[in-house]
């Protein structure tokens, strides 16, 4: 999967006849992988327009779906670890909503599953969950060179400024 994609990323983001991305299809399947989900999902979600609440959502509603016709794909169960993932996706991407969960625990969530891409999402959209980590200084260098490669320059300097220790004496 990772050398098809590699080869040809946009792979992630083709619809079938049905209308359906290959994520539609990794999500109908019980059998397929957590991690190999997840490689289907960085990809998608480097499409813009798969970036927001709506389009997380929609990949485990079925009334998205139905608006295609298709037929007997949704009749698969979605499994709880996909739903929780994309409830979470869905949530970083809202603005404002009180219900959902907060920002620490969705990053937390992203951790625990070993979904970095997704951690990275989460400190980009809103880099002041960067402190609430409260990481070590022996760590911090580590992080800011990594986050260096995969945040924005806002963000970037966004995490920078909310460790003023940092700078210290610069």
């Amino acid at each position: 999967l990772s050398m098809v994609l590699k080869a040809y990323p946009e792979a992630a983001r083709e619809k079938d006849r049905d209308g359906c991305t290959p994520l539609h299809r990794i999500c109908a399947n019980e059998s397929a992988s957590y991690r190999m989900m997840q490689t289907i999902l960085d990809e998608w979600l480097k499409a813009k327009e798969n970036r927001t609440s709506h389009s997380a959502i929609s990949m485990i509603s079925p009334v998205e779906l139905y608006l295609h016709e298709v037929e007997n794909l949704w009749d698969l169960v979605i499994r709880d670890d996909i739903k929780e993932l994309f409830r979470h996706l869905s949530s970083l991407f809202e603005e404002n909503n009180q219900s959902n969960p907060s920002l620490h625990y969705i990053t937390a969530y992203f951790i625990n599953t070993s979904w970095w891409n997704g951690v990275w999402l989460g400190i980009d959209r809103h880099p002041s969950i960067a402190k609430s980590m409260k990481l070590q200084t022996t760590v911090m260098a580590d992080f800011l060179f990594t986050a260096g490669k995969r945040l924005s320059l806002a963000s970037m300097m966004e995490v920078i400024s909310n460790e003023p220790d940092l700078l210290e004496g610069v």
